[in-house]
């Protein structure tokens, strides 16, 4: 998808920007509850400074991002840090939101030993 057309907030700024990553959240619960994670949801604010990731019941700490601007290195040291908070370990993603785009383009980024772990379980023969 090239060049999206920018957004234009319907709500005030803060209030839009809470609604895109509640409605992102939503998105990969229904993603993760379509995986049987049928307990999937959203964690909210309920860790407060020992962050969790943004669902729970899943077997990873999840770090949902709908944003304009991704920081890719701070976001993913952000989900290590809710990861180990959550007991993961470094079983963690950062799932972007791509503006105007289906759930299933999003761009879903790992840590480079769980990724290594994730192809070898699924390519190994």
């Amino acid at each position: 998808m090239a060049n999206p057309k920018p957004r234009k907030l319907t709500k005030p700024n803060g209030a839009a920007v809470k609604a895109r990553g509640r409605n992102w959240e939503n998105d990969l619960v229904k993603v993760f509850q379509e995986l049987g994670y049928e307990e999937a949801k959203r964690n909210g604010a309920i860790y407060g400074s020992h962050d969790r990731g943004d669902i729970s019941n899943v077997p990873l700490t999840v770090q949902a991002k709908a944003v304009d601007r991704i920081q890719l290195w701070k976001h993913l040291d952000d989900a290590l840090a809710q990861a180990h908070n959550n007991g993961t370990g470094s079983d963690t993603c950062v799932v972007y939101k791509r503006h105007q785009a289906a759930t299933e383009e999003a761009a879903w980024v790992f840590p480079g030993n769980f990724a290594t772990r994730l192809l070898n379980a699924y390519y190994a023969e």
